[in-house]
């Protein structure tokens, strides 16, 4: 796949899993559905950093 195509569903993703954090939706329960650890889920998204902006 085209490396700019990749790049935009990243960031969707990423898009995606913030508007779910915001919401209300506890970040270990969004890890647990992409399998992978909250601490990854953090760093991919740092939601906290966001909100305190």
């Amino acid at each position: 796949m085209d490396k700019k195509i990749i790049k935009l569903l990243e960031d969707i993703k990423k898009l995606m899993i913030l508007n779910l954090v915001e919401r209300g939706i506890q970040a270990s329960a969004v890890a647990g559905i992409l399998k992978v650890t909250k601490g990854t889920l953090s760093k991919m998204v740092p939601a906290r950093k966001i909100k305190k902006g």
